[in-house]
């Protein structure tokens, strides 16, 4: 089934995007590799790393011909090239139907030498879709990218004048990205900046579902309800194995927490059981705190037996929530009506939206703690990277 439109130019570089997607869309992988350079580096944004060389671009077609459903079909809706680049619009259709949140762009640029696909980025519509709130986020962590990262560590070479002009403005940017947390998620009107109720409003079905979920944390009576020993209250495999997840990230904080030596003299345990039990909102309180503390001893911390225990009960708990995510409840649909449910959760459930960001802002402050408490030029310095997992690696070495 062919969808090269009408306005698929006859320029060199639209001519082989036309012939990539229709052979994507006859699942043809040798005839869509055959128009890819040996050289080509292609960014797929929905990927952490880009697709660098042939090889691994096949691989991207293959896995991604194999993953999808046979109607599944990319369809342009309009191209424009000159020369040896082009640009396009499209979107997706399943059996005929637009996908919902399936429209993206993309940008190829040929070899002058070959006239294959030298470089290639894929830019999908995303799911979540803050809106206005957009520009308010991005002034309040704008900082944070800007300084915070730059001086995650004590070995900052800085003068320390300068160094505490530094934390006072992360302190104050910290505090007003909990100001804003707290208005958009948490207070501001339905339809204002986000879909969904806020907790002044909340429906008794939702608070139903979040105690369902809690009753369920880390799957504890879910597995005793599948062995036959207890019975655990219904909920969709997709929203039990988000919140699950989420709950074991900020588990595993409780020892990065005690390890963080400018927020010694901070109520550690408290913050983090009113982050792990009420609401995450509690740890930014406690990242704008620690920015106004004195430079720490160069003592290094122990970490001791119990970050073990919870690195490895985060692994588990973690390991165990994709597995739910993708195979619980047979009931529940195949992967892409798990996926297509999760979409619709985000876009109309308040408390879906505020667990991704609340995962957005675990991944930085991850970044950031792990960053002060390892020694810069040691060799695990490079795990707080990598989200959830590097966390829990560290924690278990």
């Amino acid at each position: 089934m062919s969808f090269k439109p009408a306005n698929c130019d006859n320029s060199s570089a639209s001519q082989v995007v036309c012939a990539l997607y229709e052979a994507i869309n006859r699942r043809d992988v040798e005839a869509a590799i055959a128009l890819i350079d040996e050289q080509c580096l292609y960014q797929d944004l929905n990927f952490p790393k880009p697709h660098q060389g042939k090889a691994a671009v096949r691989e991207l077609f293959e896995a991604s011909c194999k993953s999808v459903p046979a109607d599944f079909q990319f369809v342009i809706d309009q191209v424009a090239g000159e020369g040896l680049s082009a640009g396009m619009l499209w979107h997706v259709q399943i059996d005929g139907i637009p996908f919902p949140n399936g429209r993206g762009s993309s940008f190829y640029r040929l070899s002058p030498e070959t006239g294959l696909i030298i470089f290639a980025r894929d830019v999908v519509e995303p799911p979540l879709k803050p809106g206005k709130a957009a520009f308010v986020l991005i002034r309040a962590v704008s900082p944070l990218v800007r300084r915070f990262l730059a001086s995650s560590d004590d070995s900052d070479p800085r003068p320390e004048q300068e160094r505490s002009e530094s934390r006072s403005w992360l302190s104050i940017s910290f505090w007003l990205l909990t100001a804003i947390y707290v208005y958009v998620l948490l207070l501001s009107p339905p339809g204002q900046l986000l879909p969904g109720a806020p907790i002044w409003a909340i429906r008794p079905e939702t608070l139903r579902e979040i105690l369902n979920e809690s009753l369920n944390f880390f799957f504890v009576l879910p597995i005793l309800d599948w062995l036959g020993l207890a019975s655990a209250p219904e909920v969709h495999p997709t929203s039990q194995a988000f919140f699950n997840f989420a709950e074991a990230w900020i588990f595993m904080f409780l020892p990065l927490l005690l390890c963080d030596r400018r927020g010694r003299r901070l109520p550690k345990v408290a913050i983090w059981g009113a982050a792990m039990f009420l609401t995450n909102v509690f740890l930014m309180p406690y990242m704008a705190l620690r920015q106004n503390a004195p430079t720490p001893l160069p003592e290094p911390p122990q970490k001791g037996p119990l970050a073990r225990t919870f690195g490895w009960t985060g692994i588990a708990v973690g390991a165990i929530a994709i597995l739910w995510f993708l195979t619980a409840q047979p009931e529940a649909g195949e992967l892409s009506q798990r996926l297509q449910y999760f979409i619709e959760q985000v876009q109309t459930d308040r408390v879906t939206i505020a667990f991704c960001v609340d995962l957005v802002l675990f991944g930085l402050f991850q970044a950031v703690l792990m960053g002060a408490v390892i020694p810069s030029g040691r060799q695990l310095r490079g795990l707080r990277l990598i989200p959830f997992w590097g966390l829990a690696i560290w924690l278990i070495l």
